[in-house]
């Protein structure tokens, strides 16, 4: 009899131990961490992709930018003519420039030595360049000329700008980059028609040049290097 009663009190406690276990397995459950926390990110990652939150470049217009204006076309040189015999240097020490206007080109001499030389465009026949031996009196960059002659007249000019310009005589006489001009060289100075048909002549008394060689001379000479024009 009190074995029976031990297996049956035995059996009793683990029928408790059982129902135990199994409540505590039922409460526990809900309660596990992070799991009402994924759920809450996963509804939250979902809202997100579903309702994207737009941004100013997407809302913006798109402004249009203004056209810079395009320079104006440089006209196109003629082929550089055939360099004239190199006369010998008018002075024998010290810088010196030599212009012949029966050349229509420019040479410039160092201790006697030829340092570089080029074709130019001299004054046309109504407005020649002066001849004589003159002297650089000032060196300008980035200046305007403006016409001494009122609209109207066939010598006026519209304001023009000029890169590089070295006065050798009281009066407005430069040596200068002449930009809007084709051809240099022999009988520039004079009425000729170009490869487009057009016309142009010779300039207002200054002597030009194409940018390039402008630019050289004026880096070259300085103030009071003598200037010889002549035939």
């Amino acid at each position: 009899m009190a074995a029976q009663r031990y297996v049956s009190e035995a059996l009793l406690l683990l029928v408790a131990l059982l129902l135990v276990l199994a409540g505590c397995g039922t409460n526990q459950a809900p309660g596990q961490p992070g799991a009402i926390a994924t759920s809450t990110s996963i509804q939250q990652e979902g809202t997100a992709s579903a309702s994207p939150t737009p941004t100013s470049c997407s809302t913006a217009p798109t402004a249009t930018p203004t056209p810079t204006p395009s320079p104006a076309p440089r006209p196109t040189p003629t082929p550089t003519p055939a360099r004239p015999g190199v006369p010998p240097a008018p002075l024998p020490t010290g810088k010196v420039i030599l212009v012949s206007l029966s050349g229509q080109w420019l040479y410039a001499y160092a201790d006697g030595t030829l340092a570089f030389d080029n074709a130019v465009e001299t004054g046309r026949p109504e407005l020649p360049t002066p001849s004589g031996t003159f002297s650089v009196l000032e060196k300008l960059r980035d200046v305007t000329f403006t016409s001494p002659w009122p609209p109207g007249s066939p010598n006026y000019y519209e304001p023009t700008h000029i890169n590089y310009a070295l006065l050798f005589k009281a009066g407005g006489y430069f040596l200068h980059d002449a930009w809007w001009h084709v051809k240099f060289g022999p009988r520039s100075n004079v009425p000729h028609q170009l490869p487009d048909g057009s016309w142009e002549t010779g300039s207002h008394g200054c002597v030009g040049m194409p940018i390039p060689e402008a630019k050289r001379l004026y880096e070259w000479t300085p103030v009071g290097t003598p200037v010889i024009i002549r035939n």
